[in-house]
């Protein structure tokens, strides 16, 4: 990794975002109509919008936006233009991992932006990281505007804006009324904050594009995982090192959003399915697969779970690559430093 850290410049009122689409396209009529609702948010904040090409685009596979060229082209030519200062990506999905040895890391280190996602584009950000230093951010992507809660959508966008308007040093934590979070290990640890999606890293673990987890804050979150690959992944990362090497760990919610169908359609028994909430069973089943990994295996790695991020109803931001403060018992993650250069 370059030992220098990138901290991109703040973004102010007036700035120009650009919407990138490196994943998959909108895949429900609904979002599609209603992504104009989307950009006219960004727009009420103070800032000027554009889309590339792919953002209204399927690919003939349907799993991408567009091909393996178009889209890194997009992604560099955002960070190539001097009149765009952050990039927001659509959603996540699949096939950010197609574009890792294609996108010229160079002009990411020299036309340093703000750059927004999270899930597949997990790969993207680990790898800026790696090969050119950018802190990068976990938050709110495009589609994420389309939240109808209102009092959910404010919180998303006020904790991004804080971090990379303000230039905010955060002590991040659950909202009231969301989640409660669980320490596994007590303790406090400190270190530059990596991870994002739990199989997005299992599939870069000892590629050139994975920062190395040495005394490093990783997290790590999932969706629509069944608990027997949420095992699976995690124990690949011990195996591989990856675990002992942190200095802390803590994750998101594993939401599960249709697994009902996936339950179905193994058979699950249909006691379970009358008389368990999927996301109370599923939810369980994976809080104590973690808490008996970590427990056995990483007994002194200061860890906590269910922190509101990512494929939550809650997105609390996080930057990628600054130094944090975790705290266990008060399952809090506290910026060391600011995540962004405030001119």
């Amino acid at each position: 990794m370059h030992e220098a850290v990138i901290r991109p410049p703040a973004i102010k009122e007036g700035s120009r975002i650009r919407i990138v689409a490196p994943s998959s396209p909108l895949t429900t009529s609904a979002m599609k109509s209603n992504l104009s609702k989307a950009v006219d948010f960004l727009k009420r904040q103070g800032f000027k919008v554009d889309l590339s090409s792919s953002v209204t685009h399927t690919s003939t596979t349907k799993y991408y936006t567009a091909g393996d060229h178009a889209r890194a082209d997009e992604l560099e030519n955002a960070f190539k233009s001097d009149d765009v200062d952050m990039i927001i990506a659509l959603r996540g999905g699949a096939g950010s991992i197609d574009l890792l040895n294609m996108i010229d890391y160079d002009v990411i280190k020299d036309h340093p932006k703000i750059f927004v996602g999270y899930s597949d584009l997990t790969l993207l950000e680990l790898a800026m990281f790696e090969k050119t230093g950018l802190v990068t951010f976990q938050g709110p992507m495009l589609q994420d505007l389309l939240e109808e809660d209102q009092t959910v959508l404010a919180y998303n966008w006020s904790t991004l804006l804080s971090i990379i308007k303000n230039g905010e040093e955060l002590a991040l934590r659950n909202p009231p009324l969301s989640i409660l979070s669980r320490t596994i290990i007590d303790g406090k640890a400190r270190g530059r904050l990596v991870g994002g999606n739990l199989s997005m890293v299992a599939l870069i673990a000892g590629t050139e594009y994975m920062p190395d987890a040495t005394k490093k804050i990783l997290f790590l979150e999932d969706v629509n995982v069944e608990p027997w690959v949420v095992d699976n992944l995690l124990t690949s990362l011990v195996l591989r090192g990856v675990l002992h090497k942190t200095n802390g760990i803590f994750f998101g919610e594993f939401a599960h959003y249709g697994m009902e169908d996936i339950l179905e359609s193994r058979n699950a028994t249909s006691f379970l399915l009358e008389n368990f909430s999927i996301d109370d069973y599923v939810g369980s089943a994976i809080q104590n697969i973690i808490f008996d990994i970590l427990a056995k295996k990483l007994e002194k790695v200061p860890s906590f779970v269910e922190f509101t991020c990512c494929h939550g109803k809650y997105i609390t931001s996080l930057p990628i690559g600054i130094n944090v403060e975790l705290n266990s018992v008060e399952q809090t993650v506290t910026m060391l430093e600011s995540a962004v250069e405030v001119k």
